[in-house]
């Protein structure tokens, strides 16, 4: 009788085991579901704000498109000034030294209308090639601003309005034209080539950019990036799915982070990832 009533205490013994561990492990499961529902609206939160500072870079692109114009510093440079894009340009290279290409992933005017596009059409872009035709059109662009330069015997004056009275763009119904030229340029060839494609194959400022992350990483500076845990990877392809410049991130992360001279740094990949692989960092690159 004794033995029986030790066996039926130490059952009881375990059933409250049982019961209390019943009570812990449903409340350990409802604090990881709630972490991961704040994470997700976290991520979600991010890309709204980046794509709300894109769109409103795009609506004040009427303002703001001579500060970017190409033309304009070629024709600052024949006077021997330097004009609004010629500092935007040199900005742009400085900040990248730190932030990369984030610029194109958070600011660009261009690049808002493009991922507005691609709301609509959204197909890949496809690389290869197409990336390096930036560079065929950059190279002499840049010489041709030194050789101007160089007839007007250098730069002697600093005037951030030459060409933009009053410091708005878009002054003058004669400027529209160029306007919704540029607008066009970077809009109808995407709905052929695929989102951001414009991004890849054309744009004046990306090279900027790129020499700048460039220089950070000879420098070993810590930049910001997109970094990896390959090993937690499970392969779904949402990285890929995301990726509004149409990179191969589930294949570039193998390598720890996303190093690609393509990637604007949006963290649209990150933000993506089911299982928390890739974040967004301010660290060394390896």
């Amino acid at each position: 009788m004794a033995g029986r009533a030790s066996m039926e205490q130490g059952v009881a013994k375990g059933d409250g085991a049982t019961d209390r561990s019943a009570q812990v492990h449903p409340a350990r499961g409802t604090k990881a579901g709630e972490a991961r529902k704040k994470d997700r609206a976290r991520r979600q939160c991010r890309q709204h704000a980046r794509r709300m500072a894109l769109l409103v870079s795009f609506l004040l692109f009427p303002i703001t498109i001579f500060y970017f114009s190409p033309v304009l510093v070629i024709e600052g440079a024949l006077s021997g000034a330097v004009v609004a894009s010629t500092i935007v340009f040199a900005v742009q290279f400085l900040m990248a030294i730190v932030l990369r290409r984030a610029f194109c992933g958070w600011l660009c005017a261009a690049g808002g209308l493009q991922e507005l596009e691609a709301t609509a059409v959204g197909k890949p872009a496809k690389l290869g090639w197409r990336t390096r035709v930036k560079y065929v059109i950059w190279v002499p662009w840049v010489l041709s601003i030194a050789a101007c330069a160089w007839v007007a015997g250098g730069f002697t004056v600093v005037d951030p309005l030459y060409g933009i009275p009053g410091g708005v763009s878009m002054n003058n119904p004669l400027g529209l034209p160029i306007y919704f030229g540029i607008v066009a340029l970077f809009f109808v060839p995407n709905l052929f080539l695929g989102r951001r494609a414009m991004c890849h194959g054309i744009c004046w400022m990306a090279p900027f950019m790129v020499l700048g992350e460039k220089l950070g990483a000879a420098l070993r500076l810590p930049q910001l990036h997109v970094g990896a845990e390959a090993d937690r990877c499970i392969g779904c392809g949402k990285c890929d799915r995301a990726c509004p410049m149409s990179l191969p991130v589930e294949r570039l992360l193998r390598a720890g982070a996303i190093e690609d001279a393509e990637c604007i740094q949006c963290a649209a990949c990150a933000d993506a990832c089911p299982k928390d692989v890739l974040k967004l960092r301010m660290s060394r690159v390896r």
